[in-house]
């Protein structure tokens, strides 16, 4: 507790001396006994800054004496004057009460009390406390467990004597850092755990569940798989592949529902406030590639080159295209090695071993030069060798020739034997001797687990600090600032690149042609065995769909534009997930195609494609595997809640557009406006964790998240947040989804809330949903928040109609 807490203990002893000694006692009106007792009380004897407090704060015509921010709204004090008195029972020495017997006989504790509850309901401040300068009652304020919250107990500091003897639970309870604490919260409820009513998933025996496929389906999407997905990594096709399905990256979006100055900005901030940070360039602009100098920039090898992109946008396809295709001209005198953390290094224990291994095996399979050859060997040691001849076995190569030839290979030997030190002069007899200039390429680091970026990040320093190469790493913005603060890159950057994504529908498209062109047999590849050719035929049909379905349906484009976020590899994932579900009729869209015409093809509806990849492999939604969030659970006993995450995604959405280029919400605003609606700190902070966590919102590149108990200092909604809020609550498929996963608070609706096999018994369910939703609404002042659900809940069973008239 430190010095504060001392101080502060004196402080009250010294308060309590002058109160009695004075003679005014009993005499002050409420300002007087806010400015002479209360100030002191909080300012001075609980350690709480002015600056923590807001007085008189406003919200429906009613306002709060002291408003007290830790960094939150957390304790509402409401003053009342000095001749308040507050009664307690007789013979009664404890500091705990129950309420309820605290108010039944004292008008001026109940008044008070419930006055303070309702300041706090509608400010959703979770404590609250009464104070006429020489006594104090605190309480909870505002519950999340489904109790009334009269129907909780207080603590009571009867005198300021009391308090002072009492002085360490004075300070747990009501002191900023106890405030902080939730100790007062901790002691009134206790160690019991609340439960919330189960969700229907915890009824069904086997959720999540795995959908069956037949045969049909396990085959496209084993060969659906290969020929988008595998076929990127095929070395034979690889020239082939790069030049037909390279996108350029740093293209906006076109379907994107955020700020297209949002989108422009993505890495505006990255290290803004490091003076000796990195400089940021884009990787590409409109003239070509930007990096192509700086492989010959010698002040630049002596420290890798960063890379930044976010993941998913295709760091590893830019690399791969810089080698084969674009830098393919300037790179003919250049040993280029490519090192991918991502695959081929999972197995590996030892992580210096496998950088060796995997060097020494590319420049013998790609520049055909073997660090083990006896020529090579003696090339790389030539000047060492000269010395040698001049050392003290330099009379036996005339007298004794064999020895001397013994004592030579054993001086080679010896140098071969330290397997680093070989390799690094190896690559110092390419660079000098043959005039080659070398690049180094680390990628997909930051898909390994921890200790192995660390280390990957340590080898890359050393490697382009000692060694006669240009070292370019691959990284994610916020893995840079975790191991720079973690000590593994301590050193600043000279120069970074950034790579934004490409366009989703653009590389889509090109992806799916290059697959075609693989299953029908136009691109020749060997590592398809001729016995899948049957199922090949079936698969080339089945992208014939995909692709005309995603140049005539727009809703597709939109939907993966958005919901990838820019994570081409999310978007390739989806495609294949679509191939090979268990949830898509297969063999109906290859009927159907067998029967169109030659220019003509089966059309994939919006909610087909979205069902197929909001539930994924299994039969019902999981919101731990998904990636899309359930935007209606909860954490507490409070129905209102289950619109939280809706009413934060509106608010910073439309907060961004005043936020600047960047689009940053400051984290105090919207704590304070969703604590306005009545929200408490902890929903606001569930909530919040459950949009990073699926990525409908992002912090600042700066944030590591657990690495602390502070939040990030802001957020900003990502296109997939907004897509959530506008057009996914809307359908009838995603509510469907979601319905196993939400807790339901009122029994009579739970009992309805079963598990549904026919489509008329999902829509009726999904109805049901909506109706108790709608009475959950009206607990909220609708006037206050941006988000409307009786615009969404009429859209809702607008689609359910629309389904019922196509079935019918």
């Amino acid at each position: 507790m430190g010095l504060d807490y001392e101080a502060c203990r004196i402080k009250l002893e010294n308060l309590l001396r002058w109160y009695e000694s004075d003679v005014t006692e009993y005499n002050r009106n409420e300002a007087t006994t806010r400015l002479q007792l209360i100030d002191s009380l909080l300012f001075e004897c609980l350690g709480w800054e002015k600056g923590d407090c807001t007085a008189e704060e406003e919200q429906g015509k009613e306002y709060t004496d002291y408003t007290l921010f830790c960094p939150w709204r957390s304790l509402i004090v409401e003053a009342k004057k000095e001749g308040v008195y507050f009664e307690i029972p007789a013979g009664y020495s404890k500091l705990e009460y129950s309420l309820k017997s605290l108010c039944r006989d004292n008008q001026d504790i109940k008044k008070a009390v419930e006055q303070v509850m309702r300041y706090c309901q509608n400010r959703g401040t979770p404590l609250g406390a009464v104070c006429n300068g020489h006594q104090l009652v605190c309480f909870i304020a505002s519950r999340d467990d489904g109790e009334p919250p009269l129907d909780g107990k207080a603590i009571v500091f009867s005198s300021l004597q009391r308090m002072l003897n009492d002085f360490l639970r004075f300070w747990q309870y009501l002191s900023k850092p106890g405030v902080q604490d939730k100790n007062l919260q901790k002691h009134l409820l206790g160690t019991d755990i609340f439960h919330l009513p189960k969700k229907l998933s915890n009824s069904i025996l086997y959720y999540p569940d795995i959908k069956g496929r037949n045969v049909l389906q396990t085959d496209l999407q084993i060969v659906g798989e290969l020929v988008i997905e595998d076929v990127a990594k095929t070395r034979e096709i690889e020239p082939d592949f790069i030049r037909e399905c390279y996108c350029p990256s740093g293209a906006l979006p076109q379907y994107a529902l955020i700020s297209k100055s949002i989108l422009e900005h993505r890495y505006a901030a990255l290290f803004n406030t490091e003076p000796n940070g990195p400089t940021i360039i884009p990787a590409k602009n409109k003239k070509g590639l930007t990096i192509t100098n700086e492989i010959f920039a010698e002040s630049l090898s002596k420290r890798p080159i960063l890379l930044l992109g976010d993941v998913g946008v295709g760091k590893t396809m830019f690399m791969r295209y810089f080698i084969k295709v674009e830098g393919a001209e300037i790179m003919k005198n250049t040993i280029s090695l490519y090192v991918d953390l991502g695959s081929k290094a999972a197995l590996s224990i030892d992580l210096r071993t496998f950088f060796l291994t995997e060097i020494e095996n590319q420049l013998f399979e790609d520049y055909n030069v073997d660090i083990k050859e006896r020529n090579f060997v003696r090339g790389v040691y030539h000047f060492a060798l000269l010395r040698f001849s001049q050392g003290i076995y330099a009379d036996l190569k005339e007298t004794h020739p064999q020895i001397y030839s013994s004592k030579e290979l054993k001086f080679l030997e010896e140098h071969l034997e330290k397997r680093e030190e070989h390799l690094k002069e190896s690559l110092n007899h390419l660079s000098k001797g043959r005039k080659k200039q070398i690049v180094f390429f680390i990628d997909n680091a930051d898909q390994r687990d921890e200790n192995t970026q660390q280390q990957a990040f340590l080898i890359a320093q050393e490697v382009a600090a000692n060694w006669p190469v240009t070292v370019f790493l691959a990284l994610r913005p916020q893995t840079f600032h975790k191991s720079k603060k973690l000590g593994a890159l301590s050193g600043y950057h000279p120069k970074a690149f950034t790579i934004s994504p490409p366009r989703v529908d653009e590389v889509i498209r090109k992806r799916l042609l290059f697959a075609s062109a693989v299953a029908e047999g136009k691109v020749e590849l060997k590592s398809i065995a001729s016995t899948i050719s049957v199922k090949l035929r079936a698969l080339q049909k089945y992208l014939n769909v995909l692709i005309y379905s995603f140049d005539i349906n727009k809703d597709l484009i939109e939907f993966i534009d958005n919901v990838c976020s820019g994570n081409i590899r999310l978007a390739l994932e989806f495609i294949t997930t679509f191939i090979g579900s268990g949830h898509v009729d297969t063999q109906k869209i290859l009927d159907i195609e067998d029967k169109q015409s030659e220019n003509k093809h089966y059309l994939i509806p919006l909610h087909e494609f979205m069902r197929a990849v909001i539930y994924g492999d299994n039969v019902y939604y999981d919101s731990q595997k998904s990636s899309f969030a359930n935007l209606f659970d909860i954490s507490t006993f409070d129905g209102k809640e289950h619109f939280l995450l809706l009413i934060l995604l509106e608010y910073i959405d439309r907060a961004s557009a005043f936020a600047g280029v960047e689009g940053f919400v400051e984290t105090t605003s919207i704590y304070n406006y969703a604590q306005c609606v009545g929200f408490t700190p902890k929903q606001i902070k569930s909530a919040l964790g459950i949009a990073l966590d699926k990525n409908l919102l992002e912090t600042g590149t700066r944030y590591i998240p657990n690495s602390d108990d502070l939040a990030p200092r802001s957020f900003r909604v990502t296109t997939l947040g907004v897509y959530h809020l506008i057009k996914l609550v809307r359908y009838f498929t995603y509510v469907d989804a979601i319905i196993v996963d939400t807790p339901i608070l009122e029994e009579n609706i739970r009992v309805k809330i079963t598990d549904a096999y026919t489509i008329e018994e999902r829509l009726s369910r999904a109805i049901t949903f909506c109706d108790y939703l709608d009475k959950q609404w009206t607990m909220i002042d609708k006037n206050a928040v941006g988000f409307k659900w009786s615009d969404v809940s009429r859209k809702i069973r607008e689609d359910i109609e629309k389904i019922r008239m196509r079935i019918s």
